[in-house]
């Protein structure tokens, strides 16, 4: 067996597609943001509806709602008998140990998921390089795609080349965002609809997407008591694992020659150990038991924040294998 750490983690439209000139790259990306940039609107509340396994017995609905104003947020998400609830401010984010799910589904920046150039304060991903834009059909309209390279991986983005409006958010079948249904609030566009695959998760859909402009008041931002502070900034490396004792696999599911992959949401504490860890899904053998309680003990190097170690939130997979 062997253990596996990742780190999860336009008001002018583009040229037509039958046209002979090629945008670049960044062309793309400004044309996606100048549409789609909702801060524009200045103060505002996004609501919709979120479903998990959708049309599958095991579906389960919530609701998320996002109160935002420029660089300060309120993000909400509630599902029956589980409701959390995270504040952003500048370059922090106020978040409880045992609220995962925000961070886990990748539904605490929902709103700007749509605006692939925007910075990343709260990622570990190293910023992607573009190239190779062609042309294309996606979801049945022109469209230019290029590929998004991070190291040796690569993925696609597609941008809708009428309003310039971000599309699809990668090229893997398992791990993809599909943007549909696109409607405007005042002269920005967003999607109405947003599926979401994710390898060794389960699927979901966030639907019913609204977003009303409304003034907002202080209150909207208050921090919760008992909430931990997560330092956001562009120069930020994340935490390097330096001890992971591996976990027991189950005699049941060995003897049965079961395998699987448990991702867990971990926070990881400025000193190195794991503040809060809670395994994404069930199974009948005890892996995710087992996942989560070996993976309590492990150390790391804490993350680190322009140069000073904070607190950081990542998805861990561990990986049960018999060889």
């Amino acid at each position: 067996m062997r253990t596996a750490v990742l780190i999860s983690l336009m008001c002018c439209s583009l040229v037509s597609v039958s046209d002979q000139q090629r945008p670049s790259p960044q062309q793309l990306l400004d044309a996606a943001h100048k549409a789609s940039d909702l801060t524009s609107l200045g103060s505002y509340v996004l609501r919709a509806t979120v479903v998990v396994n959708p049309g599958n017995r095991e579906e389960r609905r919530g609701k998320l709602t996002i109160s935002r104003d420029h660089d300060r947020a309120r993000v909400s998400l509630e599902f029956p008998g589980h409701a959390e609830e995270r504040i952003m401010s500048g370059d922090k984010v106020y978040i409880h140990p045992e609220e995962w799910m925000l961070f886990a589904s990748g539904l605490s920046e929902f709103d700007q998921s749509w605006d692939p150039g925007r910075p990343q304060k709260f990622s570990f991903r190293a910023r992607p390089s573009f190239g190779n834009v062609r042309a294309e059909k996606s979801h049945e309209r022109d469209a230019w795609c290029m590929d998004e390279k991070f190291g040796a991986s690569k993925d696609w983005l597609c941008f809708d080349a009428a309003t310039s409006m971000l599309l699809r958010d990668g090229s893997s079948g398992k791990n993809r965002k599909e943007f549909l249904d696109h409607t405007s609030a005042g002269p920005q566009l967003y999607p109405q609809r947003v599926q979401v695959f994710r390898e060794n998760l389960a699927p979901f859909e966030v639907d019913q997407i609204s977003v009303t402009p409304m003034p907002l008041t202080e209150d909207a931002f208050k921090v919760p008591e008992n909430s931990i502070e997560v330092e956001g900034c562009e120069a930020k490396t994340p935490p390097k694992a330096t001890s992971t004792p591996e976990p027991d696999f189950p005699k049941a599911a060995r003897d049965s020659k079961r395998q699987v992959t448990v991702v867990l949401y971990t926070l990881v504490t400025k000193e190195g150990r794991i503040g809060a860890v809670q395994a994404l899904g069930t199974d009948g053998y005890g892996f995710s038991r087992n996942a989560e309680e070996k993976v309590k003990t492990w150390r790391f190097k804490p993350a680190t924040c322009n140069g000073h170690p904070v607190a950081a939130e990542m998805n861990i997979e561990v990986d049960f294998r018999l060889f």
